[in-house]
């Protein structure tokens, strides 16, 4: 019953923080397979979106992880 529940919690933090599967998808194609459902929520409380990702690329900051990400932008690293 226990896992049910997690299932459950986390498909409402999904639905409340916007966590899509067209956000899953755009993840996925950057290289990021399989992230947490904790990691996927944290990114879209930090508004860690697709094209932050891309634009941290961009400037050279390749191979970040997720908590790294989102860490950048809880200091304000835009």
């Amino acid at each position: 019953m226990g896992t049910i529940t997690w299932i459950f919690e986390k498909l409402i933090a999904f639905r409340i923080h916007g966590v899509s599967p067209e956000f899953i998808q755009k993840l996925q194609g950057m290289g990021y397979s399989h992230p947490d459902p904790d990691e996927l929520i944290a990114m879209r409380i930090h508004n860690v979106t697709p094209e932050y990702i891309a634009d941290m690329r961009s400037r050279g900051m390749k191979d970040l992880s997720i908590d790294k990400l989102v860490s950048m932008k809880i200091h304000g690293i835009d």
